[in-house]
């Protein structure tokens, strides 16, 4: 278990109480686990408790905020530009044939063309037409599950 009695930004002391099979500090604000993103929401929320907790005989620099927002926005026109590109590649390989990470029951990797695109939240999915013991499926499998590109010409 570790506590943290700081928090730099409004020189206040504060205390959040983590350990593994915590979801939340003792002030109820969600633990973000590792793999897990914050979102802008998330970020408007730590932004608007900043400035309601804040001390008012020592305010915060308000340009340290606008500063931050203006961070935060351009980090999220980067994520969507990122995810917009994501979908735009994994497009372009309908029709084409690739090979996965993925190997099949015999220890070979798995391979067909790719049929369709899917995107759900922030994965994108391909759906590929694989040859299995004779037999041609569709079956959905990650963008990054890709290992090797070929093109059907």
């Amino acid at each position: 278990m570790a506590v943290d009695t700081t928090n730099a930004f409004n020189n206040y002391a504060t205390t959040a109480v983590t350990d593994a099979s915590s979801t939340a500090t003792s002030r109820g604000t969600k633990i973000v686990k590792q793999g897990n993103d914050m979102d802008k929401n998330a970020f408007l929320r730590i932004l608007t408790t900043e400035m309601s907790n804040q001390n008012p005989d020592n305010p915060a620099d308000s340009t340290q905020y606008v500063a931050q927002l203006a961070q935060f926005s351009s980090l999220e026109q980067m994520t969507n530009l990122n995810n917009t590109m994501t979908l735009s590649g994994a497009a372009s390989l309908i029709g084409k044939t690739v090979v996965l990470k993925s190997v099949d029951e015999n220890g070979n990797f798995i391979s067909g063309t790719v049929k369709s695109v899917t995107k759900n939240g922030d994965n994108v999915n391909l759906n590929i037409d694989v040859t299995e013991n004779g037999k041609t499926e569709s079956k959905d499998f990650a963008y990054s599950d890709i290992y090797q590109i070929s093109s059907n010409s």
